[in-house]
């Protein structure tokens, strides 16, 4: 079934679910899709990717980190984007350990359970961003 892409309004929040099986062509065009979306954008913006609801082959969980860790622009790997995963599936786990392998990103993805959470976090560390940058040194 692939995913659905939504840009959140005035928030540099993305979300993108998967539903039914989710093969290595499907993350090809949501990166596409991402950088339509964010092309006028500056980073950071949050990806959360809702997985929940969504299977893979064990050979596309491999390919998957492949395309997605080549740099390109709306990719797994592009320095505007905070990958945030929810999900809780063998395949989850499988698919962070790979992605943290150095030859593919070595990225962490902070894992949540729900999308409120993923949704908090996200809120969070852009407030903390926020924060940071309109504090002063004197």
């Amino acid at each position: 079934m692939g995913f659905t892409v939504e840009l959140l309004p005035d928030t540099p929040i993305m979300i993108v679910t998967g539903k039914g099986m989710i093969m290595v062509q499907d993350f090809a065009e949501m990166f596409a899709a991402s950088r339509k979306r964010l092309a006028s954008m500056n980073g950071p913006i949050y990806r959360i990717l809702d997985v929940r609801q969504s299977t893979t082959s064990f050979m596309d969980l491999i390919r998957i980190p492949q395309i997605a860790s080549k740099g390109d622009e709306g990719s797994t790997t592009d320095p505007r984007i905070k990958p945030v995963l929810v999900g809780t599936s063998q395949w989850v786990s499988l698919g962070r350990t790979i992605f943290e392998q150095p030859q593919f990103s070595s990225l962490h993805f902070p894992t949540f359970a729900s999308m409120e959470d993923a949704m908090l976090y996200a809120r969070n560390q852009l407030a903390s961003a926020s924060d940071q940058s309109s504090t002063t040194v004197r």
